[in-house]
């Protein structure tokens, strides 16, 4: 089963737009790997936020966005109207009958954790056959040379933040299980005010270190071709 973030949907854009992630900056970034008027796959698209920030810098770009999670797919429709095509699916299973230039994946389904030391590829989607099946239909996807751009960035941590209108997020993170070839955790996320817990979600998340997620990749046909200059997109081409 592939996390659903429909536990916290209400409150999500008030946590992401609080500093949790720069839309503009990333977007900025993408459109310097990808650029103009590509047709491009956001997987995990939810509130539709990098869709938003990206579709300023290059308005002549064919945006197809889907996500798991119905109620994130809504905000998405509401936020950016009939000029965007969201789905309501998942990488493993989606036929979308058009290739496209470029997929972006900003955490949404995937992203590498940069541990300092090594990488390791951090995946909602809970098994190494799974994922497997899913990076390959997600290639099925992409044009030959097509750009797969992955967000790349530090692990999490237990914290505490707080929001506008009195309400304080948090978040704890225990890992579950540590093998050769993949580690997971559960992460816990709570909204609260004066105590009380408006919305909470716990997600699964799946961490293959660098010999499987290396393997994983090459067998769905993407080549590793680098990071942008930032150091915070990590780039794959089709072959």
């Amino acid at each position: 089963m592939v996390n659903e973030y429909s536990g916290i949907t209400d409150y999500y854009d008030l946590l992401v737009m609080s500093g949790y992630y720069n839309y503009q900056k990333i977007a900025s970034e993408v459109y310097s790997i990808i650029g103009s008027g590509c047709r491009i796959l956001e997987l995990g698209v939810g509130t539709g936020l990098l869709v938003q920030e990206y579709m300023k810098i290059d308005p002549n770009c064919e945006f197809t966005g889907v996500d798991i999670t119905q109620s994130m797919i809504e905000i998405a429709q509401k936020r950016l109207g009939n000029g965007v095509t969201l789905i309501q699916g998942d990488a493993k299973t989606m036929q979308l009958n058009m290739t496209f230039d470029a997929v972006i994946s900003n955490g949404g389904v995937w992203l590498f954790l940069d541990w300092g030391d090594r990488w390791e590829l951090a995946s909602h989607i809970p098994n190494l056959e799974s994922n497997y099946h899913s990076l390959k239909n997600l290639a099925c996807h992409l044009r030959a040379g097509g750009l797969f751009v992955l967000n790349l960035q530090k692990p999490g941590v237990n914290m505490e933040k707080s929001l506008p209108d009195g309400i304080v997020y948090s978040q704890i993170i225990e890992e579950l299980e540590n093998t050769n070839d993949y580690r997971t955790h559960q992460k816990s996320y709570f909204f609260k005010k004066n105590g009380e817990i408006l919305a909470e979600e716990k997600l699964m998340v799946t961490s293959f270190k660098q010999k499987v997620y290396e393997k994983l990749l090459d067998e769905a046909g993407f080549v590793f071709q680098g990071i942008n200059g930032i150091a915070s997109m990590a780039i794959y081409k089709k072959r």
